[in-house]
């Protein structure tokens, strides 16, 4: 960046939307608007892997010195992640992605026949498999609750399904289909009284909302980078909380996971804290990425980008809701539950063929989604990520209207 993260900070918010998005050229070649599906990566962000990458190259990958250093910094996104969540580093251990950090959660625990988790029926695919995948192993079962209605509907759909087999419920903060923020602290409350483990998918919610998990009280959460923080693929990072982690099992081993072993009885003796869930090698120039996109949310300000993606999600609405009934909004009425997500379905249309029309004849980037996985109903699903500007919705809306007309 040809400015620091300080510099930016003394900035008003106007201008630090501005500056950034210049560091993003996808952003200024096209009309992004899928940070939900991979956001455009800035700048900055590419070169701390290349600069990463340049001194694996100029000291070779594993001598001493680089050795240390890569270790090092591992340690210090570790940091990063933990001061991003509002958790302590200790508390933090890094997967590849949603996905593995899921399958490793639910193997942290002993099941008895007929225990459930519980989940929302508006789940991403990526946070169903790995329970219907652990059901035939680990004999449990996956219950599913109505995540559709305002901020008190939900609630209640979800208290309703919360039965005495249920000892694990994993949500979206933030569901993939329609954007809904969940009233997730108030779930993670009702589930604590039910002596329900809560396991948070913050996939949908890094960079899009603020995130204290211990305001939250979950017992875990996940996220990953490549979303609406704009980063790489293929990293992400598990929460635990901090007075479980010598309460569960370590259900997977690898180098990195100990301190010490003994090949004499085969007992480990694990590393402190979250990292005795880690093992094997790590792409650490991804990390340093990781790292940059945190950095660079927090010198844009939380509280800046969902102001101002708010605004983006009512202008939006507004445009869309002006095509009248040949447009069905998807997303929450319930102003409470807005996020930086806008979904909508013109019905009688195909979607995906209106997502390749979009790129095709307007260089607009959106994606189809499937909206209900029982009927297979798709829709659209627009990202209003911070730098998105008026004109681009504007520029949405007249292109939905010319296809509706037709």
């Amino acid at each position: 960046m040809s400015f620091s993260k300080e510099e930016l900070k003394k900035l008003p918010p106007e201008k630090r939307f501005d500056l950034c998005r210049r560091q993003m050229p996808a952003a200024e070649k096209y009309i992004y608007m899928n940070s939900a599906g991979c956001g455009p990566m800035p700048l900055s962000v590419h070169r701390s892997m290349e600069s990463v990458f340049e001194q694996m190259v100029e000291e070779g990958q594993v001598n001493v010195k680089i050795h240390g250093w890569l270790k090092d910094l591992l340690e210090e996104v570790r940091k990063s992640v933990a001061f991003f969540i509002h958790a302590e580093p200790e508390e933090i251990f890094f997967v590849r992605c949603i996905a593995e950090g899921l399958n490793t959660i639910v193997r942290m625990f002993e099941w008895q026949p007929g225990e459930s988790v519980l989940i929302s029926d508006q789940e991403n695919p990526a946070s169903i498999l790995p329970f219907y995948a652990a059901e035939p192993i680990l004999k449990l079962n996956t219950d599913t609750f109505c995540g559709l209605g305002d901020k008190e509907e939900i609630l209640e759909h979800f208290c309703k399904k919360l039965k005495s087999e249920t000892k694990m419920a994993v949500v979206s903060h933030v569901f993939h289909t329609n954007g809904t923020a969940i009233p997730a602290k108030e779930m993670c409350k009702k589930a604590a009284e039910n002596n329900v483990i809560t396991v948070l998918d913050g996939a949908q919610a890094a960079g899009n909302i603020p995130i204290d998990v211990k305001e939250l009280s979950c017992d875990f959460y996940l996220l990953s980078c490549h979303k609406w923080l704009c980063g790489p693929e293929g990293i992400g990072a598990v929460y635990i909380r901090k007075d479980l982690i010598p309460k569960v099992r370590v259900p997977f081993g690898g180098v990195g996971m100990q301190t010490d072993f003994d090949v004499r009885d085969h007992k480990i003796s694990f590393q402190p804290g979250a990292r005795r869930f880690e093992y094997g090698g790590r792409h650490t120039p991804m990390y340093a990425a990781f790292q940059e996109c945190i950095r660079l949310a927090d010198a844009i300000g939380m509280d800046n980008i969902t102001e101002r993606t708010r605004h983006l999600h009512r202008y939006c609405r507004n445009r869309m809701e002006a095509l009248g009934e040949a447009v069905k909004i998807l997303s929450p009425s319930d102003e409470r539950l807005w996020t930086a997500i806008f979904a909508l379905r013109i019905p009688g249309k195909d979607h995906r063929e209106l997502v390749r029309r979009a790129w095709e004849e307007e260089r607009i980037i959106i994606q189809w989604r499937v909206v209900n996985l029982e009927t297979k109903e798709e829709g659209l699903r627009i990202s209003l990520n911070w730098f998105i500007r008026e004109e681009e919705i504007d520029r949405l809306a007249a292109f939905i209207k010319r296809v509706i007309t037709v």
